[in-house]
Order: structure tokens, then C-alpha cells, then sequence
């Protein structure tokens, strides 16, 4: 029997779409942590015409494949008419609010184009209404003649100028680390980057369609970029705001003082209104350069970051029944065991007491037994020396620095 295909503006499944992508990135990032999980096809391009099905893609690495696989395949149906090989496996899910499909790649693999062609409609309008039109041609028609016409437009497009230039531009930005939230951008790890892709990110910066678009950019820029980067920063709007120390420590030894311990809170049991009042104290004359976000954007910048779990990682912290401060544990997205803290601080009038040395660590302590971190990365701005001391007083080792430029507003 043949199957017939039909189209509807994306506009008109955007809300569900969303809905639907949130979950299953959600349901996948569970059970495969350091995976990358994008929304990708048309439903993820404004102003496409679309089947009404919410396609994700999910990149891991060729050594995590196999198992990624075993995983999915506990979750979804596989998808019988798609390939499967050793780099690609798709499955289906029908019983949703729309159809959802799963594509398993191997990160740079000849499949792995999902979310750069996603992407290039996204950047280039022009080429998603001549899509369109395509889509217009067999809306009613032959579901199998539509897939071979879009299998040849979809092939002509990787043959572009422009979308191999993105392809560059995107595997650039695999090099580095994007820290996303609702209105910032925090671009980390350019140590892995050479002089010239240094620059070459730089340009990207000034001409990417999101970046431009973000309201907060801050790009952390490594110690070993000499004075031609931070000039081409200055040129394209960007100024230094501080100099950071990047610290590792590996959780498998704490030493705490069993004498002395504090308590803790979460959000799960205090309001979200007393959190935000003691996150507020604890930032009060900081000797951090200040936030561009106020506490109510850096909240939900938390919410967005960390998924529904993110209640667990507010923690305050008493001595007795009097707040000390703000402690946030947490397993960085991307990685199965980097723990992280969001945010860590003593209210005002609890420092220079010796109290941050107890308080980290019981917060290292934290990262290991409650998130299941195997190791910790702390940064703090070079001019902090209670907190360098924190820092040495747990036994971290730095293992970089780095210039932080934000862009002028």
C-alpha cells in the first residue's frame, strides 16, 4: 500500500515539539550522560514545512556506541527502515503527542550532519523555502519518490560553499566547551585550541547568527594566547574583566574534620524565595568580578543547565540554625563524574573565620557521595586569596589560568 506524505507549517506542532524534545533529551541524558543531544529536522527550523515528527539526534563516541545502543534500544523501537551499521542506528517512538525519532551517530562519522544540516537551514532561510517548495510538490503524493527527491536536495546541499563553511565553523566549536542559558553564552577550554583557530573562533564570535543574538557572551581565554588575541578581542567589542585559576582535585581522598560539621538544606526542602535571599548575602562585596545576571536570571540559568534535578544542588548551608552560605554540587552536563559547584560563598558576616576550608570540603564530600563525581574542577578570579587558600587548604592542583573577556553591551 503506498504511503502517502503530507505537510504542515512547523508554527503549528512548535509548542509540542519543544515539549516533546525536553523529555526525551531529558529520558536519554539519564541513562547516557555524556552524550550530546540536539533537536534536529524540521520542527527545530522556524518557518519549515514539516511531517509533524520531532527528530533528535544523539552524538557519542564510537567507544560509547555499543552500549549507547543497548540503552536506546530499552527505551525505543528500533526503526526497521533505517539502516543500522556500526556508526547509525535510529528508533521510533509512535505513542507521543507526535511521532519521535532517535538518531544514534558516532561523533564524526559520514552520518554525523543531522544537526549542521539542521543548523544551515536554520542560518540560511533562503535554501528551507526552497525545501518547501519541494515539500509543496509531493504534498498527497508518494511517500518513497518524496524521500529519493529529498535524499538528492539534501546531497546538493553538502556540496555547498556555505555549508562547508559551517561544517568548519561547527567542528571549531567541538574543540571548545559552550555553556548555555536562557541569556548568556560562556564559551571555555580554548586551551585546546591553536593561534589560528583562536582566531578563527573569534571571527565566528562576530558573525555566528547565535552568538550575535545572546545578550551575555564570556569567552575564557587561556594563558597561553599572547597580546595579538586579546586585541582582536578588543576589536571586535570584548573587555577583560578578570583572570581566572582553574583547580582539579580527585574525590577518592577527603580529609574533614569529623568535629566540625555543618548542615544542609536543598530547595526540595526550603523555599525558593529563602535560597535566592542567602544566594544574594553570600554575593554581597565577593571578591569575584560580579555577575552580568542578576540572581533571578542566574536561577533559572541553574534550572536550564541542570534539568529537574537541579533542586537537589541549591544547598544552604548552617551551623546550627544560622545560615552560613550557598553551596552548589553538581555532576557537569556532558561528563558522567566532573563534579562542579555553580556557586560557592559564605555570607558576609561568617568570613575570615576559617569557616570556607570545612565548608569545601564537606561540599567535595557532597560531589562524591550524594552526585557520584569522581573528581572536582573549581575556578575563582586570581585576586581571591581566601578562596586560592580554600583551594590549596583541599589539596586541588591548579592546572590552568585564563583571561575572561565579556562583550560590551
Amino acid at each position: 500500500m503506498t504511503e502517502i506524505v503530507t505537510f504542515a507549517p512547523e508554527k503549528e506542532f512548535r509548542i509540542n515539539a519543544e515539549t516533546v524534545f525536553q523529555k526525551h533529551s531529558e529520558l536519554i541524558k539519564q541513562v547516557l550522560p555524556g552524550s550530546q543531544v540536539y533537536h534536529v529536522g524540521s520542527t527545530g527550523v522556524r518557518g519549515s514545512l514539516t511531517k509533524g515528527d520531532v527528530d533528535l539526534q544523539v552524538r557519542v563516541t564510537q567507544e560509547e556506541f555499543p552500549e549507547a545502543k543497548e540503552s536506546l534500544m530499552a527505551m525505543y523501537s528500533l526503526n526497521t527502515g533505517s539502516d543500522q551499521t556500526s556508526f547509525f542506528c535510529a528508533f521510533e517512538k509512535e505513542d507521543e503527542i507526535l511521532p519521535v525519532g532517535i538518531q544514534l551517530t558516532v561523533n564524526g562519522s559520514s552520518v554525523d550532519n543531522f544537526r549542521k544540516v539542521t543548523q544551515f537551514f536554520c542560518e540560511h532561510p533562503s535554501y528551507t523555502e526552497a525545501y518547501n517548495h519541494l515539500k509543496m510538490k509531493f504534498e498527497g503524493e508518494d511517500m518513497e519518490e518524496y524521500r529519493n527527491e529529498k535524499s538528492s536536495f539534501i546531497a546538493k546541499i553538502l556540496s555547498t560553499k556555505e555549508y562547508e563553511q559551517l561544517s568548519k565553523r561547527m567542528d571549531l566549536y567541538e574543540k571548545v566547551k559552550f555553556v548555555e542559558g536562557e541569556t548568556f553564552l560562556t564559551i571555555e577550554e580554548t586551551k585546546n585550541l591553536t593561534h589560528s583557530e583562536m582566531v578563527e573562533l573569534i571571527d565566528y564570535m562576530r558573525i555566528d547568527p547565535f552568538i550575535r543574538s545572546v545578550k551575555n557572551v564570556i569567552v575564557l581565554v587561556n594563558s597561553k594566547f599572547n597580546s595579538e588575541i586579546e586585541s582582536l578581542l578588543g576589536n571586535h567589542g570584548f573587555e577583560l574583566r578578570e583572570e581566572n585559576i582553574t583547580v582539579r582535585k580527585d574525590l577518592n581522598n577527603i580529609s574533614i574534620k569529623e568535629d566540625v560539621r555543618y548542615s544542609f538544606k536543598s530547595l526540595n526542602e526550603i523555599s525558593t524565595s529563602d535560597f535566592k535571599r542567602v544566594w544574594k548575602e553570600s554575593m554581597v562585596n565577593s571578591l569575584n568580578a560580579p555577575s552580568s545576571l542578576n540572581v533571578d536570571e542566574q536561577m533559572r540559568s541553574v534550572e536550564v543547565e541542570l534539568g529537574s534535578t537541579y533542586k537537589a544542588s541549591c544547598l544552604v548551608a548552617y551551623e546550627s540554625k544560622r545560615h552560613l552560605g550557598v553551596v552548589m554540587p553538581h555532576i557537569e552536563p556532558g561528563t558522567t563524574n566532573e563534579g562542579r559547584l555553580f556557586y560557592f560563598g559564605l555570607v558576609q558576616s561568617e568570613r575570615g573565620k576559617g569557616k570556607s576550608k570545612q565548608l569545601h570540603k564537606q561540599a567535595l564530600e557532597i560531589l562524591r557521595n550524594d552526585f557520584g563525581a569522581a573528581y572536582y574542577i573549581g575556578s575563582t578570579g586570581k585576586d581571591n586569596i581566601p578562596m586560592l587558600k580554600t583551594f590549596q587548604n583541599s589539596e586541588c592542583t591548579i592546572v590552568e589560568s585564563n583571561k575572561v573577556y565579556k562583550r560590551k553591551v
